[in-house]
């Protein structure tokens, strides 16, 4: 249903500008293509961040009108850039592209775009988006699982990795098998758990220097009953997010 209505790539010209006359806010779902192990493909952030758009549309059906983009699917890849699957963009390419993107919607009238982000490597370059497009008058807000982190802690099993990084591990492969199951191999989930450099806050290292897999955690003890727990919570959250951001602006 929500494809019928939102999603710009099946929309005509006459259903286009029915859309735009509402003003809606635009989603841009944004990811990146990395290596995730063997348990999960390069495209896991994209194909998150397209799902996770696409489950919002349909929970602000009839309520707040959006315009869902295509997925961007290149982001920076810093970390795990000399992996197999990883294929990686400047934060400034980040940026330009976004500041870009909604140049064009403002163009069309529109005032407000949320970026959807499964990929936490893109927050620093969508920040900078922020701030060039908040001197233009338009409001770009990011989601990065907003209101992920209680639900997290009580789903969770295993030790987190680090206190700042988790990926393709319990958390991030149980969001996988709730909203793309077909694209899980849970024979080929591991648990790694690699020793930090004891200046990695302050040194930048790529992640190979220290571990041999892109994994991050226990991947082993994932579930989608934990992802839906999780993500159902985002959901709610960043469906409160969008309504306060059209109330404002409209």
């Amino acid at each position: 249903m929500y494809c019928k209505k939102s999603d710009v790539e099946l929309l005509n010209d006459a259903e286009m500008l029915a859309l735009l006359a509402a003003r809606p806010v635009a989603l841009l779902p944004m990811g990146a293509v990395e290596s995730h192990g063997d348990h999960l493909p390069a495209g896991t952030d994209n194909i998150l961040a397209r799902r996770l758009a696409s489950a919002l549309v349909e929970r602000l059906a009839g309520s707040v009108p959006v315009l869902l983009l295509p997925v961007l699917p290149f982001g920076q890849v810093w970390s795990l850039s000399d992996a197999p699957g990883s294929f990686s963009v400047s934060n400034e390419t980040v940026t330009r592209t976004i500041v870009e993107l909604a140049r064009s919607a403002k163009a069309k009238g529109l005032q407000t775009m949320v970026v959807v982000n499964a990929h936490y490597g893109n927050a620093a370059a969508i920040r900078d988006a922020q701030r060039l497009l908040k001197e233009e008058a338009f409001t770009l807000a990011l989601f990065n699982y907003p209101g992920a982190d209680v639900p997290t802690k009580a789903v969770r099993e295993k030790l987190i990795v680090h206190s700042s990084f988790m990926h393709a591990c319990e958390i991030e492969t149980s969001y996988m098998l709730h909203l793309a199951p077909e694209h899980v191999r849970m024979e080929h989930a591991i648990s790694n758990y690699p020793e930090f450099p004891g200046d990695f806050s302050e040194v930048p290292y790529r992640w190979s220097e220290f571990s041999a897999s892109p994994v991050l955690g226990d991947a082993t003890a994932a579930t989608a009953e934990k992802g839906r727990i999780i993500l159902d919570v985002v959901i709610n959250r960043m469906a409160e997010l969008i309504g306060e951001l059209y109330s404002r602006r409209h």
